[in-house]
């Protein structure tokens, strides 16, 4: 039943008659962060049951002042991973940018980011550990057909943001991880974000945290976890989404626009080699001719000496340069063709090479 604000507040100082006097200080300290929750439009449900002595009182009081601690952290960590979005990233960039966020704002101690490859397997992209420690050793890929491990549940389950796991011991074992080497390195607890981006696409990454502490992460309220989950997913897969937006826009001008030039090179190119061809042939015909005027005429005569120099023009290099340059050019034409391909490519598999000028540019193939 839901009971007005004052209401809740008569039952308050009533069951705090019988308090002891600690026990008042620790009602009275949580109250301020309890009001806020109620006047940020919270609506708890009491029960009878619930506030029956001043112990209930102070433990409703707690889940309330909880409340408030985890708005402030859900506000917080989504400005921070917004704060990183001003620019376009490859997906391994923005795992690795966020997860460094979710581990400061959740205490956990170590991070495995993965990426789904188009076989549906989940390749370890970026791991790291907060207390400078060797990094454990995790399995290189997961399989989505292994169904028994929870985070691979939670990927074909379609709905799942977000999956706690407590015991990190290999499935063989009862426990829900591929194999032991994490939990022989200390770790007890994992919470893994499953990131999807809108328009219900698959999932393309998984953020996994770790920490050493036994149930470390089951602090956390499950409603909690959840709003935090979709806000994780839907700022992380934002990113990848711009990014993609943006990369295939410019892959789908430079197929249409980028393509049709190059056909045009192509085809220019290929005449003026055809054109080539018969002027080598006319400039073959013109030194031939041109030798044979050379011996009909007296060895010391003027026009002898004209029809030797015309003899020497023709066999000049120039004709095989062009030849070659042109060669080049369809070399070059070619290679472009390769890029554009490599653009459309980098939708979903974008790289960047960083420059000292600061600038970002993708790396594209052109064999």
């Amino acid at each position: 039943m839901q009971e007005s604000q004052s209401t809740i507040k008569e039952k308050f100082a009533e069951l705090l008659r019988y308090a002891p006097p600690e026990m008042k200080s620790a009602v009275l300290a949580l109250l301020p962060a309890a009001k806020w929750a109620l006047h940020s439009g919270y609506q708890p449900l009491i029960q009878d049951s619930l506030l029956r002595n001043w112990r209930c009182l102070l433990s409703f009081l707690a889940s309330l002042a909880s409340m408030q601690a985890e708005q402030d952290m859900l506000l917080r960590t989504s400005s921070d991973l917004l704060a990183i979005a001003d620019h376009m990233a490859p997906h391994e960039e923005v795992l690795t940018q966020s997860a460094r966020i979710l581990v400061r704002a959740l205490h956990a101690d170590l991070f495995v980011c993965r990426l789904r490859t188009s076989h549906g397997e989940w390749k370890v992209r970026f791991a790291d550990a907060t207390d400078c420690r060797h990094l454990p050793i995790v399995a290189p890929m997961l399989e989505e057909s292994l169904r028994q491990h929870p985070v691979m549940r939670a990927i074909l389950d379609g709905h799942s943001r977000y999956i706690v796991s407590n015991n990190l011991q290999s499935i063989e074992k009862g426990g829900e991880s591929f194999d032991c080497m994490i939990y022989k390195e200390g770790y007890r607890s994992r919470l893994a974000f499953v990131l999807r981006e809108r328009n219900d696409r698959p999932p393309f990454g998984l953020v996994m945290l770790y920490t050493r502490r036994e149930y470390g992460f089951d602090g956390f309220d499950e409603h909690f976890l959840a709003k935090f989950a979709k806000i994780v997913s839907l700022t992380v897969g934002q990113r990848v989404a711009v990014t993609r937006d943006t990369l295939q826009k410019a892959a789908g001008a430079m197929a249409h626009y980028g393509n049709n030039v190059l056909n045009i090179m192509q085809n220019s190119a290929d005449y003026c080699r055809e054109l080539i061809d018969i002027i080598n042939e006319d400039h073959a015909e013109a030194l031939d001719l041109a030798s044979k005027l050379c011996q009909t005429l007296p060895a010391e005569s003027c026009e002898a000496q004209t029809a030797q120099s015309l003899a020497e023009l023709l066999k000049s290099d120039e004709m095989a340069e062009l030849t070659d340059l042109l060669k080049d050019l369809k070399n070059e034409t070619s290679r472009m063709e390769h890029i554009i391909s490599s653009l459309e490519d980098s939708v979903d598999r974008p790289r960047l090479l960083n420059y000292v000028a600061g600038y970002d540019v993708l790396k594209l193939e052109d064999s």
